[in-house]
């Protein structure tokens, strides 16, 4: 398949998931920065994620071909779920992310320390020669897995980078507990 006709069908799928996104009661657009070489971005604010429906924001892009196999592409998804936690806690959220990253079952959390936020990612693989109806149950799938995975998880982790909650707690969440070190 001819790349251009795989980033034409691959813009044309990110149209759609915004009407979708947008049928859903969701804001949703285009990213408005916009530049060439880079993705075309969808961006949705996910407003019922998390214990206390705090909410997230969605972005959801295929990477961009690169020289050598460009029979492989990857849709992203990127949920930014808080701002600015305070330093002092990040040890414990980094801990707390560690534990839950081993438990959940797609994607993983990760802080971003020099941009200050708290995000879910997820990227997976797929033939570009899939079809048009393949593909977009991919990114669809991709978009329910991220959003279920921030829900389940997003509350402990806010309440860990809070500091309402602690590691051994999260254990707890987790069912299961860490071997306490014996004293010698």
């Amino acid at each position: 398949m001819d790349l251009r006709d795989v980033e034409i069908l691959r813009d044309e799928l990110l149209d759609r998931m915004v009407e979708d996104f947008k049928r859903a009661y969701i804001a949703a657009g285009i990213a408005e920065e916009q530049n060439e070489g880079l993705p075309k971005i969808v961006r949705a604010i996910l407003d019922e994620i998390g214990d206390d429906g705090a909410g997230a924001i969605g972005e959801y892009y295929f990477t961009p071909f690169e020289t050598g196999d460009e029979t492989v592409q990857h849709f992203n998804a990127t949920l930014t779920l808080s701002e600015d936690i305070p330093s002092d806690n990040l040890p414990a959220l980094y801990e707390a992310m560690s534990y839950i990253n081993f438990a959940v079952p797609t994607g993983s959390f990760s802080y971003d320390k020099d941009h200050r936020f708290l995000c879910l990612r997820l990227s997976v693989p797929m033939p570009v020669d899939l079809g048009r109806e393949t593909i977009y149950a991919i990114m669809n799938t991709v978009a329910a897995n991220t959003a279920a995975v921030a829900d389940a998880f997003m509350g402990v982790l806010m309440d860990v980078a809070n500091n309402e909650m602690s590691v051994d707690e999260v254990m707890d969440f987790l069912g299961g507990r860490r071997e306490e070190k014996e004293e010698n």
